[in-house]
C-alpha cells in the first residue's frame, strides 16, 4: 500500500509539473551607449548637471536629449568641446521650459544612445 502512495504522488507531481506556467527569465536590460549620471536627481532647484563619463572620441557628436513621459522631445542640445573638458553639461530648468515632472534624459552618439530618468520637483 505504501508504494502505491508513493507512485501516486511522484505520478500527480510529474502532471502538475507538465501543465504548469513556465519559469521564463526575466529580461536583460543591455548596457551600452555614453556612461552618464544626473545630478541632483530629483531636481529641487532651477538646473541639474549630466555628468558625462565619455570622452568625444569615443562617442562624438553627442546630444543630450529629454523627453516627456510621452516620449515627446521636450530639449535637445549638443554637447560641446567645453563640455567635454568640464565633463559635464549644466541645464537650466526654467531655459529647458521644463517643469515639474519625470522626464527621460537620453545621450545619443550616432546609433548608442543610454537613458536616465530624472525628475523635476
Amino acid at each position: 500500500m505504501k508504494n502505491i502512495w508513493v507512485i501516486l504522488i511522484v505520478a500527480m507531481a510529474g502532471i502538475a509539473a507538465a501543465h504548469a506556467t513556465p519559469v521564463t527569465e526575466p529580461p536583460v536590460t543591455v548596457t551600452g551607449g555614453p556612461e552618464f549620471t544626473l545630478n541632483p536627481n530629483p531636481v529641487t532647484g532651477s538646473y541639474f548637471y549630466v555628468n558625462l563619463m565619455f570622452s568625444e572620441i569615443e562617442y562624438p557628436n553627442a546630444v543630450i536629449i529629454i523627453n516627456d513621459v510621452l516620449g515627446k522631445a521636450v530639449y535637445v542640445q549638443s554637447i560641446k568641446s567645453a563640455d567635454f573638458s568640464a565633463g559635464k553639461v549644466r541645464i537650466s530648468t526654467v531655459d529647458a521650459m521644463i517643469q515639474n515632472g519625470v522626464y527621460f534624459v537620453q545621450v545619443k552618439s550616432g546609433d548608442n544612445t543610454r537613458t536616465l530618468k530624472l525628475a523635476i520637483r
